[in-house]
């Protein structure tokens, strides 16, 4: 695979399908995959995503209600 370093995730597309939409890709699964705080426990965890919006913690087991790529809502 090319170098990844400036472009994170969406590197594994290279070249193709122009670099606005990997870049709004790259945020959206950045958002996606990181570390959350559980809003019932309070633990620093990576949640789970079930569906879309809806989330699961590995660490109290409780299943909730969110955003589509993050637990939350800025809402």
């Amino acid at each position: 695979m090319g170098r990844t370093k400036t472009v994170g995730i969406a590197g594994r597309f290279g070249p193709r399908y122009g670099s606005s939409v990997r870049k709004k890709w790259n945020s959206i699964m950045v958002r996606k995959y990181q570390l959350y705080y559980c809003p019932f426990c309070g633990l620093r965890v990576r949640m789970k995503r079930v569906s879309v919006g809806i989330w699961s913690c590995s660490k109290c087991g409780r299943v909730f209600a969110g955003d589509a790529y993050q637990p939350t809502s800025k809402f």
